[in-house]
């Protein structure tokens, strides 16, 4: 497993916020990181409102447990924000809750007076995962032992080896179609070591190359990095068309990936997605906070958010 920390960021747009009746639940759209789903959810509670990560994987799917710290806040029209921090939230088979947050987290009329825009409301919860078990990625493809007689090559990555096609990967990428067809002194070796390489993410970017569906808000960004040290534009393509028509992550997410490998196509259809101030203020965030956007991004962020009715 990559020993890379694992967080997440979930965005909710509330709408319609002075509607929502006492007791009435209201949730985000689930969505999957690190093969588990997750959602906000929020309530009016005797004049307080109140907000929660639920973990939506089933208790009854074996044993598992996750261990997280979340902060939850809200970000009003000037880039002010709210937030609490909540640590030791666990959740799994043995775990009582499938949701951890807080009542009470601000006052209603607090929340209607100085966060709310033009009747909604933008809430963010940033979760870090501090210990998980139980939950494993399945690998759709395997390039172990088992795949050894249709290979022609081995790739080892941190002492795991990885028996591959040199044809496959030579036609996906340059790099690899240099190095084995080349002038080089690798393409003479049977087995080639790569540095500077997270084995998972590797697997990841093979089974793409190899045309599976393995891509997943999780993984993207990590076979986004190989396949730009690897030279490999139709994965790159890949991961862009599964970013704009199947990923379900938030659009502040997507653009900060669109400005780190340069996916143009990405970038635009994020900012046309953006229907509404409150989902331009979502996406930049509370003032001061990560991602930083490059100017090219933040001018076409405020150029729709003045385009945009009040």
């Amino acid at each position: 497993m990559s020993t890379a920390v694992k967080e997440f960021v979930l965005t909710y747009v509330i709408e319609n916020i002075s509607t929502l009746k006492e007791n009435e639940r209201f949730f985000s759209p689930i969505v999957d990181h690190f093969n588990v789903p997750w959602r906000i959810g929020c309530v009016r509670v005797d004049g307080f409102f109140n907000v929660y990560v639920f973990c939506e994987k089933p208790k009854d799917s074996g044993e598992w447990a996750i261990t997280t710290e979340n902060t939850y806040e809200l970000i009003s029209a000037t880039g002010k924000s709210f937030k609490k921090t909540g640590k030791d939230c666990n959740y799994g088979t043995s775990s009582q809750f499938s949701a951890w947050g807080f009542n009470q987290f601000v006052q209603w009329e607090t929340m209607e007076k100085e966060y709310t825009i033009n009747d909604r409301l933008v809430v963010q919860a940033h979760v870090v995962i501090e210990k998980i078990t139980g939950i494993e990625t399945p690998k759709i493809r395997h390039f172990d032992e088992t795949t050894k007689i249709l290979s022609d090559v081995t790739l080892i990555v941190k002492d795991i080896k990885f028996y591959v096609s040199k044809m496959t990967l030579a036609a996906q990428s340059s790099y690899f179609n240099s190095m084995f067809f080349g002038e080089f002194e690798e393409s003479k070796k049977s087995k080639i070591k790569l540095d500077g390489v997270n084995a998972e993410d590797f697997q990841y970017f093979l089974e793409l190359l190899y045309l599976e569906p393995t891509l997943t808000n999780s993984n993207v960004e990590g076979v986004l990095v190989l396949a730009d040290m690897y030279d490999a534009k139709n994965a790159t393509r890949l991961c862009e068309e599964f970013l704009i028509g199947k990923s379900k992550d938030s659009y502040r997410n997507k653009l900060a990936i669109s400005m780190k490998f340069q996916l143009e196509d990405l970038k635009k259809h994020c900012i046309e997605s953006l229907k509404c101030r409150a989902d331009i203020r979502a996406v930049l965030g509370a003032s001061g906070g990560e991602p930083k956007f490059d100017l090219s991004i933040t001018n076409s962020l405020f150029e729709k958010m003045f385009s945009l009715p009040e």
